[in-house]
């Protein structure tokens, strides 16, 4: 058994073998990359990761159209796009041979050609009968195919190259396919409205930036490729007339496959575009490709074919005909809440409004109108003329003449609440549609949200007037409170000491003989001096500023100050005025008093002068205060931070001033201050200042009032 086994597993091992060895033989033969493509078929069936390597092509085939950018040629296995240049050498029926790379395409695989060579004249392939679900799935893209359908409208389309001018709808039953001619063969074409036609072309499409077919298309050579089936009528016209108001009603006779005719008023036109029609009080929207001289008021008829939207019928596909010339139509004046009741639908209408808001779109002008509780938006489509628009002012009365239009979303059942939204609009013909009926109101919007910021700020404002007078309350509260432990201290120690030396200087004034008068004169000074100082000490500790109602003549002040310093002896002292003065505030007056009181301490103690200088001077924002003598003078040092510097300084800084000092050994010393003016009054200043002057008017009489006791004992 063994013998007989291993023979017959020797052979079945041969054909297994002899089987793999083919079928990989098979593969590869199959996954070899060809040296030319040689068929259409082949290069359409490549996958788009192929198409992208430039496999070289070598196609025959017969020229079934020449378009712009390249030829279709068809051999006998399918139909392919050649982009060439020189697509203009050659007509339909062309035997060619294209030399060139795949490439992927915008929608299917192509060859770009390096050559296209004429080789003779063959006849067109047979096309293949195809429905509107075959092209619109897009495998038929390029082949030579045949449709059937009705003719529904005929257009020129302005701005496309001659070979594309003329577009012909077709209404294939379950669908629309375009269909494109040259411009020459328009007056041909336009006997075909409403004939049943097969057209034999090339079967195109026009596609997305994602190679995604939007429109299915037939590029046709020219008439010589249609054939008339059913001719259409004689006189298109010839229809009875059905009025506007009973269009796709209960045994109207119309429904959406034939057309019908209608007559009414132009209220709108847009050549080759749309138009609208009134009658009896009913309006009808008519989309046409047709450019005639139409003008609003003229009496039209429109044949096409009633189409279904929710708001209404409108007629498609339609041609137009001039009646008579006439006055445009007069509008319904309506309220704006009753433009969205459904029967006014692109009725011409006029309404009253205020004028909310106007917004400037790229492509138009958006107006939003209000009447009473009821807003409705105004259209514009942008045009030349439509900035006169933007002269109107929000706020104004303004009255609205235009093509009412619903806008429906879900079904609008009558009867039933079944739409999911209803939105109406009115359709402004041209600017002069909007009449300004009066100006705005002041008391709009805007201006309240104004006058309220206004009124907010005033309100923070005295708020923060409040706070800020509290606080500075509570600030000299304590500066009394601290001025008065040093009154107290003062009171029990430098003010008895002051009164202990003016006793014992009384003494000595009464032990000095009369016949020395110059000594007792001295001691008079001396006596005088001490009464001053100790008064100044008093009046420096006091517990809040002098009154200030009272105005300091700072100059006199200082001046009679330097005289009672120097009374007795050789110092002269001289005050000078310039510029023109102006009422100081009591602080700003009080502390230059202070300072040029401790400089002319100073110079009468340690300068030794024989001349003292008293200047102020006004300027346009300053003031300045300087204290000049011609003493000894003094080197400037780190040394210069005596007490009495120091709180010069302090006071300086107090009030935003600044403070020099500039001597020279053997010429003398200047001292001049230099202080900031403030503003005059505005409403904010002025609050705070009778704010400020009623607080410390009750805290000063308060203290005056507790000074005076306090003297009493």
């Amino acid at each position: 058994m063994s013998k007989r086994f291993c023979p017959r597993m020797m052979l079945l091992l041969l054909v297994a073998g002899l089987r793999l060895l083919a079928t990989e033989f098979c593969v590869a033969e199959e996954s070899k990359v060809p040296d030319f493509y040689r068929t259409a078929a082949s290069i359409l069936a490549l996958p788009p990761e192929q198409t992208t390597s430039k496999h070289p092509a070598l196609v025959r085939g017969v020229v079934t159209q020449s378009a712009d950018l390249g030829l279709v040629i068809q051999d006998s296995t399918a139909g392919i796009w050649i982009y060439w240049d020189g697509s203009a050498d050659f007509v339909p029926g062309d035997d060619v041979e294209v030399e060139g790379v795949v490439e992927t395409g915008r929608y299917a695989p192509v060859v770009k050609a390096f050559s296209v060579r004429k080789l003779g004249r063959a006849p067109l392939p047979v096309p293949r009968e195809v429905t509107y679900k075959q092209l619109s799935a897009g495998d038929e893209e390029c082949q030579y195919v045949s449709v059937t359908g009705t003719v529904r409208s005929v257009a020129i389309r302005n701005g496309a190259s001659p070979r594309l001018k003329l577009w012909l709808k077709i209404d294939m039953g379950d669908g629309f396919v375009s269909a494109s001619f040259p411009g020459e063969d328009a007056p041909a074409a336009s006997k075909l409205i409403d004939a049943l036609v097969k057209v034999n072309a090339a079967a195109l499409s026009t596609k997305n930036e994602n190679r995604q077919i939007t429109a299915v298309t037939l590029s046709v050579p020219g008439m010589r490729n249609v054939t008339v089936l059913r001719p259409g009528p004689a006189d298109p016209f010839a229809k009875p007339l059905t009025p506007i108001g009973r269009l796709m009603q209960y045994r109207s006779g119309t429904d959406y496959d034939h057309r019908v005719r209608v007559a009414g008023t132009a209220t709108f036109y847009k050549p080759g575009e749309s138009l609208i029609l009134e009658e009896n009080g009913k309006a009808l929207f008519v989309a046409t490709t047709q450019t005639s001289d139409i003008a609003l008021g003229d009496r039209v008829e429109a044949l096409g074919f009633p189409a279904a939207q929710d708001s209404g019928p409108v007629l498609q596909d339609a041609v137009l005909r001039g009646v008579a010339a006439g006055a445009p139509l007069a509008p319904a004046r309506v309220r704006v809440p009753d433009i969205c009741s459904g029967n006014l639908n692109y009725n011409l209408i006029t309404t009253e409004g205020q004028l909310l808001r106007r917004v400037h779109e790229p492509s138009r002008e958006v107006l939003l109108l209000q009447d009473n509780s009821a807003i409705i938006l105004v259209e514009l489509a942008q045009s030349a003329t439509s900035g006169t628009l933007q002269l109107l002012k929000e706020g104004s009365m303004v009255q609205i003449t235009g093509i009412s239009a619903l806008e429906v979303e879900g079904s609008w059942n009558y009867g039933l609440r079944s739409a999911s939204a209803i939105q109406c609009k009115l359709l402004l013909r041209s600017p002069d549609d909007v009449r300004v009926m009066g100006p705005p109101s002041w008391w709009t919007t805007r201006h309240v949200l104004y006058i309220a910021a206004i009124l907010g700020a005033l309100v923070l404002a005295f708020l923060c007037l409040v706070v800020y007078s509290r606080v500075e309350h509570w600030r000299l509260r304590a500066i009394h409170e601290e001025r008065e432990r040093l009154a107290n201290e003062i009171h029990d120690t430098l003010a008895q000491s002051f009164s202990g030396i003016g006793f014992q200087l009384q003494a000595i004034r009464k032990a000095i003989p009369h016949e020395i008068p110059r000594l007792q004169k001295q001691v008079d000074l001396a006596c005088e001096l001490v009464r001053h100082s100790h008064r100044e000490a008093r009046r420096s500790i006091e517990p809040l500023p002098p009154d200030p109602r009272e105005r300091i003549d700072l100059l006199s002040s200082l001046e009679k100050s330097a005289r009672k310093m120097v009374e007795g002896g050789s110092v002269e002292v001289e005050a000078l005025r310039s510029g023109s003065p102006r009422p100081l505030s009591p602080r700003i007056a009080d502390t230059l008093l202070r300072i040029g009181q401790e400089s002319i301490a100073n110079a009468v103690r340690h300068a030794d002068p024989s001349r003292l200088q008293i200047s102020l001077r006004w300027e346009k924002d300053v003031v300045r205060l300087a204290i000049r003598d011609n003493g000894i003078g003094f080197v400037k040092s780190g040394g210069l931070l005596g007490f009495g510097l120091r709180g010069m300084r302090k006071r300086a800084a107090s009030i935003n001033a600044k403070l020099e000092i500039f001597s020279q050994p053997s010429e003398g010393t200047r001292v001049e201050v230099t202080a900031p003016i403030p503003p005059g009054l505005n409403l904010a200043t002025l609050l705070k200042s009778k704010w400020m002057y009623v607080s410390e008017r009750v805290a000063h009489v308060e203290t005056t009032q507790q000074s005076d006791s306090d003297s009493d004992r």
